[in-house]
């Protein structure tokens, strides 16, 4: 009899980089970081001029001048934060890392392709990248925004701006685009963040049982109106994730989400993270995990806000027993969750007749 194993990957033998006629690369986004204290200003100038969040009635000139005037202002505040954890973001260098392991297992896989990495404030700047393998001749890109959970201010504005770099660089000549908009219910995602929370668990110091932790899952804030306006699908899909996460894995653990990052004097979306630390001190609430939900590394959000901020602050409040899990990161499950949405896309680009369903990853 004829064992069959489930879920392997197509045997295809060193299929690219040109795959059904197209000379093909892979394109991870991600927002970017200053990776100096002195790239602070330049990064905010760049997130503050961005049309697809702060799009201003007026000229372009006006745009520019409302981002440096916003941004010269924020640095100063922003700086000694990039200055606690080290003098700048790692996050190119985590994201190139992440790039580099989703290129030896495609190829381990069968498909010799490119992963390249593009960020949407800071270098390597989307235009940078994009503009490098057109002229390279490269006509299919297979694209990855790393925001599991889609939103306009994430991946909508960084595919925004990959279409206008490539309709500017390309006129008639189209560029395919295969986008994967979000990934938060991809199983292997799910394993994989899973087991960051495992980890956390595992390695911190708490007065209960590990099933009697509670869950804190922490995600980057948006302007409540902003939601509203574009009928912003990100706090549902957040929500979402953190459901399936806890019924899934972590069924006897309580939990909760709030929000963190808020800026200005808008009305953000919440709770407020640091607004439920005090929550959990009133009802004296011990033993949180906190867990960074819609961040696939780690960066000023967690380096500096959970665990320089928030943390210590549980602490003054009485929770002494308060950690955060690790943020995916290369997390092996997560890695591999990546890979398999990419060879999706690859798959029908190689073989376009054969259904999704029978290419089973």
């Amino acid at each position: 009899m004829n064992t069959v194993v489930k879920n392997q990957p197509p045997q295809l033998h060193k299929i690219g980089p040109v795959i059904g006629g197209q000379k093909t690369a892979v394109l991870l986004m991600n927002l970017g970081g200053p990776d100096t204290v002195q790239a602070v200003e330049p990064f905010l100038f760049n997130l503050f001029r961005d049309p697809d969040i702060f799009k201003l009635p007026f000229s372009f000139v006006t745009q520019r001048l409302f981002a440096w005037l916003i941004s010269s202002r924020r640095a100063p505040k922003v700086i000694p934060q990039y200055e606690e954890i080290g003098g700048g973001s790692p996050i190119l260098k985590l994201t190139q890392a992440q790039a580099d392991a989703v290129a030896d297992l495609l190829k381990n896989r069968g498909f010799d392709v490119p992963v390249h990495v593009a960020m949407r404030y800071w270098h390597p700047l989307t235009e940078d990248v994009t503009l490098k393998l057109y002229q390279e001749g490269y006509t299919h890109l297979v694209v990855l925004p790393l925001y599991p959970h889609y939103s306009c201010t994430t991946t909508g504005s960084s595919l925004n701006e990959l279409r206008r770099v490539l309709k500017k660089a390309s006129g008639s000549q189209a560029v395919k685009l295969s986008v994967i908009p979000s990934f938060w219910d991809n199983p292997k995602y799910l394993q994989g963040f899973a087991n960051t929370i495992a980890a956390g668990l595992a390695a911190g110091q708490w007065s209960c049982p590990l099933d009697e932790v509670t869950i804190l899952f922490s995600a980057h804030s948006l302007p409540r109106k902003f939601v509203k306006k574009n009928n912003d699908p990100y706090p549902e899909q957040i929500e979402a994730c953190a459901k399936a996460l806890m019924q899934h894995y972590f069924p006897k653990n309580n939990w909760e989400l709030g929000y963190q990052s808020k800026v200005g004097n808008l009305v953000w979306i919440g709770p407020q993270t640091d607004g439920l630390l005090h929550y959990f001190a009133a009802t004296n609430t011990d033993n949180i995990l906190m867990v960074p939900i819609s961040f696939v590394s780690d960066h000023l959000e967690t380096l500096f806000e959970i665990d320089l901020e928030y943390i210590p602050l549980a602490h003054e409040l009485g929770l002494n027993h308060c950690h955060r899990a690790p943020a995916l990161n290369n997390e092996p499950m997560f890695i591999e969750a990546l890979a398999d949405l990419i060879i999706e896309q690859l798959s029908q680009a190689a073989v376009p007749h054969l259904q999704v369903s029978q290419m089973a990853l």
